[in-house]
């Protein structure tokens, strides 16, 4: 047996490993496996490092340039590092901090022998040391395992990295309790294993303290002008939140229920998460009464703490309409019942008709196009409907041909003339068709129709104040009630000899998806499936994997295809993450990554 080396870790294992040898790396694991002072969590990382295909032999910690300080965690955290230097000058020990991906954000070290040994591993930052790509050591371990954790000489995976000591904690947000990232402490003297984990668990400790301070001056803050805004002379509905803490008055909280209750939060939580969202909007909720809400951020210390809105309720709930197995649809032929949708067409239609300047403000894909080819249908009265989009080249010849084919458009008052896509008009564009527009105004042009989206468009858009109606279209998910009669009507498009049905299940995975590409994205899986031989039953089975997700972002192709591969794996392995991993070639950690990323769960599998 070869000769073994217990005095840095209380683990026997060989004094020397062949380093490319994965061979070697298994007899080696197998050795450490049957020792019976093998620590399992060790011994766990080991086999995980040898699943990843980590090289034991070459350490090859990836780079990332510009790793994000700005977050809570960094910001939380450095005060505290730069002060510990201080404290331990000259001494042999690093600190540093990471985040949940094992990036290094930041080390501080004065020990001219040991920052050497340090830059030699490629500890620092910038360097990523999840895992995946370095193996069994202090901050990746403590990552993957969610423990605080001390990997000492042997215990590495990489031979390189076998002359260190790291004990490494995980640090955790205060309230959810979502991993941030970690704190390292790494040296090269032996025997002080104890005290080093025990000062690794304080500082974590002083550093999940901290961001508890940050998150409550944030929260104190926005229950500061919450508090304020309940108590001014005519407060009316308030509602307070960030992603961490929601607050209303009773005022609210009586007024609003229901169904009309989750829809508010449902849109007052997509305003908050855009910090230059202001002003005024308003919101129809299932009951058929309007909400306006008056919107005002809460910035303190240069960081947005989140909003308050000053709630507005408009009209009466309505009763709600008998369910009909036919689609319900406005007297231009769209279908869908649901009240933001009719609002929004009944307000465009009384615009179109008339013959006042309209902007359609809406995501990609919720149907602005379909919207605007109806109402001239219905109005256009003989008039041209003529579509352009911004030049494709910032080039002076394209701009130029462009803003001269938009005023000769306008200039005959049978055009009805829309323009696409305002939002992707550069600040120098957007300015000169303003000045276009405005030359234009008050002499006998064609109706003028713009198209845009909303995220894209700031509140204060000057090209708002030259039309005479703004109309916002809203996304396919705030209409949940109009998805069964737009599938059906789309199913019946795509196959009009057939009679399909939706089962309940079908149905209740077609409602809980979030369509981020809205109807468009709606139309293409009905279309997939009436290509498919089917039953007169559509079960939720039948329904192709972009259904089965829960995120709201809209993907590449190279990610929707890899998205599909994760769902088609996890459904033939009955939602088994491991064995899905390993059939696609990628690590546990990714995995869940990649779920998380695309909003796969594996509940929603079954």
């Amino acid at each position: 047996m070869r000769e073994c080396d217990a005095r840095s870790t209380g683990v026997l294992m060989p004094r020397h490993q062949p380093g490319s040898s994965l061979r070697a790396a298994r007899e080696l694991y197998l050795e450490v496996t049957n020792d019976p002072s093998a620590r399992p969590l060790v011994v766990a990382s080991w086999q995980r490092s040898m699943e990843h295909k980590v090289r034991s032999g070459s350490l090859d910690a990836p780079y990332l340039n510009n790793p994000n300080l700005d977050s809570p965690l960094a910001r939380a955290a450095l005060p505290i590092l730069d002060r510990l230097h201080e404290q331990l000058a000259d001494d042999p020990v690093s600190i540093m901090i990471t985040d949940r991906n094992g990036v290094v954000l930041s080390r501080k070290v004065s020990h001219e022998g040991l920052t050497t040994n340090l830059n030699r591993v490629q500890l620092a930052p910038g360097h990523v040391f999840a895992e995946r790509y370095v193996g069994t050591n202090g901050i990746g371990t403590a990552l993957a395992s969610g423990r605080p954790v001390m990997i000492a000489g042997m215990e590495h995976y990489v031979e390189a990295l076998r002359d260190f000591h790291c004990a490494a904690v995980p640090i955790l947000h205060p309230t959810r309790r979502t991993l941030l990232g970690a704190f390292n402490l790494t040296t090269i003297r032996q025997g002080s294993d104890g005290m080093l984990m025990a000062f690794a668990r304080s500082v974590a400790a002083q550093i999940e303290g901290e961001i508890a301070a940050i998150t409550s001056r944030r929260e104190r803050a926005l229950f500061h002008d919450y508090m304020e805004a309940c108590s001014s002379v005519r407060p009316g509905p308030v509602l307070a939140l960030n992603r961490d803490v929601v607050m209303m008055n009773e005022q609210l909280s009586t007024a609003v229920t229901g169904p009309d209750h989750y829809a508010l939060l449902d849109h007052a939580r997509e305003i908050a998460d855009s910090p230059r969202t202001e002003g005024t909007r308003s919101i129809a909720l299932p009951s058929g009464r309007v909400a306006e809400l008056r919107v005002s951020r809460c910035r303190r210390e240069d960081s947005d703490a989140g909003a308050v809105f000053r709630v507005r309720l408009i009209g009466r709930p309505q009763q709600g309409p008998a369910v009909s197995a036919a689609p319900a649809r406005s007297d231009l032929g769209l279908v869908g019942s649901s009240p933001h949708w009719l609002r929004a067409v009944a307000d465009s239609q009384a615009a179109f008709v008339a013959g006042t300047s309209l902007h359609l403000l809406g995501e990609a894909g919720v149907g602005k196009r379909a919207l605007v080819e109806a109402l001239h249908r219905a109005h256009g009265g003989g008039r041209r409907l003529e579509m352009t989009q911004p030049p494709l080249s910032d080039a002076p010849a394209a701009t130029e041909g462009w803003l001269h084919d938009i005023g000769e458009l306008l200039a005959v008052p049978s055009n009805v003339l829309v323009l696409r896509d305002v939002h992707l008009l550069g600040d120098q564009l957007r300015q000169r068709l303003r000045n276009l527009l405005t030359h234009l105004d008050g002499t006998a042009t064609g109706q003028l129709v713009l198209t845009s989206q909303p995220s894209m468009v700031g509140t204060d858009d000057q090209l708002d104040q030259l039309c005479g109606a703004l109309v916002e279209v809203p996304p396919l998910r705030h209409r949940p009630g109009d998805i069964e009669y737009l599938a059906r009507f789309f199913l019946r498009k795509y196959r009009p000899n057939g009679e399909s049905r939706f089962s309940p299940d079908a149905l209740t995975m077609l409602q809980r998806c979030p369509w981020p590409e809205n109807v468009r994205q709606l139309e293409s899986v009905m279309r997939g499936l009436a290509r498919r031989p089917s039953g007169p039953m559509i079960h939720a089975e039948d329904l192709p994997p972009e259904c089965r997700v829960s995120s709201h972002k809209v993907l590449t192709t190279i990610e929707a295809l890899e998205r599909d591969a994760i769902l088609r794996g996890l459904m033939d392995h009955n939602s088994n993450v491991q064995r899905t991993a390993q059939d696609l070639g990628i690590s546990r950690a990714t995995m869940y990554r990649k779920m998380r990323r695309y909003g796969i769960v594996p509940s929603n599998l079954a």
